[in-house]
């Protein structure tokens, strides 16, 4: 890492959607906005990847000091319907076959890929959907996928997920799994649905290697209630030790919120 990366608490990163082509102005602009402010890497979100180049996308990072870390699959999980838990087993198969696409995507340049809205809505049979995201994991695990990339089964709240809402949950899913599939928590979520955020991460330590931060409001850290000094120290002082990223959505322009909440992280960073 370069100085301006040590300025945080942890390796910086964030997610980002990306539009039709990587190299769109704006996407550029805030690749350039991300060096300035020293980010470690981004979190992609696409709703095509079959057109995009992940060699190309490596070597456009590179120019500015980043890294593709992982591959959101939220945006393209929503778009065509997907669910690796679905009761319709040929939407199953369709939504295993396109994690399985994420994971090649992601391991062609040593990213990892987040299991979020593709694991499931909030609608179904628990039992049944539950069923069916253990056999697609069975099938990941058979494929080899799990060797290829790190997957993260990340928890989310119960008005968005029927499975996985809490860290204990989502860890349930990661049992005879095996290396490389882990747990991501998210501060936003975890406000929803744990009882204590800290017994949390420090129960599941180990289990996950990157933390969403994401404030109540859903807008970057520092434009809502949730106290990140607390959550930053007590990370450090259970010797965590991966990276973190900004996940939410914009109060104003992302230019905007991306500068108030890298200043807002790096003012921190003295009083942990």
């Amino acid at each position: 890492m370069n100085e301006l990366q040590r300025q945080y608490a942890y390796p910086l990163c964030i997610q980002l959607t990306i539009g039709e082509s990587i190299y769109e102005p704006e996407f550029i602009k805030l690749l350039e906005l991300l060096k300035v402010h020293g980010f470690y890497g981004v979190e992609l979100n696409s709703i095509d990847f079959e057109s995009l180049p992940p060699l190309e996308l490596k070597s456009l990072l590179d120019q500015y000091d980043l890294r593709l870390t992982m591959v959101a699959s939220g945006a393209y999980a929503k778009r065509h319907g997907l669910s690796i838990s679905h009761e319709d087993e040929s939407i199953r198969i369709q939504s295993v076959k396109a994690l399985s696409q994420m994971i090649d995507f992601a391991g062609a340049i040593d990213a990892g890929v987040v299991c979020g809205f593709i694991k499931g809505d909030g609608n179904g049979n628990p039992d049944i959907c539950r069923s069916q995201i253990k056999k697609s994991l069975k099938e990941l695990k058979a494929g080899g996928y799990f060797h290829k990339a790190p997957v993260y089964i990340e928890a989310t709240n119960h008005y968005e997920a029927l499975l996985a809402n809490t860290l204990e949950d989502a860890a349930s899913f990661t049992i005879n799994i095996g290396e490389s599939f882990f747990i991501l928590p998210d501060t936003y979520h975890m406000n929803i649905e744990e009882a204590n955020i800290y017994a949390a991460l420090q129960k599941h330590q180990g289990l996950y290697h990157n933390v969403h931060l994401s404030d109540n409001n859903r807008y970057y850290p520092g434009f809502g209630a949730i106290d990140f000094p607390g959550i930053l120290r007590f990370l450090k002082a259970i010797g965590y030790e991966g990276t973190i990223s900004i996940e939410g959505r914009n109060y104003g322009a992302i230019t905007d919120d991306i500068q108030y909440s890298a200043n807002y992280l790096k003012a921190l960073t003295p009083l942990l």
